[in-house]
């Protein structure tokens, strides 16, 4: 099982509500070596989503980088779903229940229950580099964080609806290959035409709340952005008109 032990490391961002995204700051990208045939970095991108300051899960992926980045390859996807109850020295009193159903055996997540409009409010890490800051240093030389907070509406399409909404929104969830998980859980990576590389996790639940974290890297390799997102489900009676 993965350690739940993380310190001050470069590229770990942590959020409000006890939520982070780990990982590298610098992934190695470039051309292929071939004195180092035998080499093939992985790394390890561990996300944490809240719910309620009491519940959380943490989704690792493990992921290869190939030939020097230009093809990459997910090696294994872990979700632990982890509930906080009292104090270790102090015995449990309340009659909290837990949910002992195995996690395989939960419900997963439909693609048509995360179409339709949505209010999301966002915010987003940007690291600040320096000519002085050294990716793989730790401690006060790392990259410092920009934080930025919006609050949008965002339409989101099914492969399969029809022009409901615009072209760019029907792109949404049919460029990308999510993975549907039991519990409510998604998780994608994905690379956009600009090539930038996202690794991204979703925990969706019947209340219409989807909670997100993303985590971008540009051509470079470096740490371009980290994105924690709660996106509420608006309900209409009839849809509204675009």
């Amino acid at each position: 099982m993965e350690e739940d032990v993380m310190g001050c490391e470069p590229g770990l961002v942590y959020f409000e509500d006890g939520s982070y995204s780990g990982g590298p700051v610098d992934i190695s990208v470039g051309a292929d070596d071939d004195s180092k045939y035998y080499i093939t970095p992985t790394f390890k991108f561990e996300q944490c989503l809240v719910k309620g300051y009491h519940k959380r899960i943490r989704i690792v992926h493990t992921i290869e980088f190939i030939n020097g980045g230009s093809e990459i390859q997910i090696m294994r996807v872990a979700v632990y779903e982890e509930e906080w109850a009292s104090p270790t020295c102090v015995d449990d009193m309340s009659d909290m229940d837990f949910d002992l159903k195995p996690f395989s055996q939960r419900k997963r997540t439909k693609p048509s229950e995360l179409t339709g409009s949505w209010k999301v409010f966002e915010i987003s890490a940007t690291p600040i580099y320096g000519e002085e800051t050294k990716a793989e240093e730790e401690g006060s030389n790392a990259a410092p964080y920009v934080y930025l907070c919006t609050e949008t509406l965002k339409k989101r399409s099914s492969p399969d609806s029809a022009n409901y909404f615009g072209e760019e929104e029907r792109l949404d969830m049919q460029d990308m290959t999510v993975l549907w998980l039991p519990g409510g859980v998604t998780c994608y990576v994905d690379i956009n035409k600009d090539g930038i590389l996202c690794i991204g996790v979703g925990w969706y639940s019947d209340e219409g709340i989807n909670l997100v974290m993303e985590r971008d890297y540009g051509l470079d390799g470096k740490l371009k952005d980290v994105r924690w997102k709660s996106e509420m489900k608006r309900r209409w009676s009839n849809p509204p008109n675009v």
